[in-house]
């Protein structure tokens, strides 16, 4: 999973999940299953709660590429 970041913050990180281990990477990662294009403040208020991943995907605050259903599952990598 690839987050590239604009706005306040910019840059790109990546995680990689693998046999049931994430690594976590400063940077962009060759052939990402997912990229995520966010401002950094539009996902920052997704992941402390302040507005609602799906609802600011579909108002198209930010865009994904590639596996969506792992965007979709994150909870089940990270935890609720």
């Amino acid at each position: 999973m690839q987050y590239n970041f604009s706005g306040q913050v910019e840059g790109s990180c990546n995680f990689t999940i693998e046999n049931g281990k994430i690594t976590a990477a400063a940077g962009p990662i060759i052939n990402p299953d997912l990229t995520v294009e966010t401002p950094f403040e539009v996902w920052m208020d997704i992941l402390t709660g302040k507005a609602d991943g799906a609802q600011m995907l579909m108002d198209g605050k930010y865009a994904v590429t590639g596996q969506t259903d792992l965007l979709l599952n994150m909870n089940q990598f990270f935890g609720e």
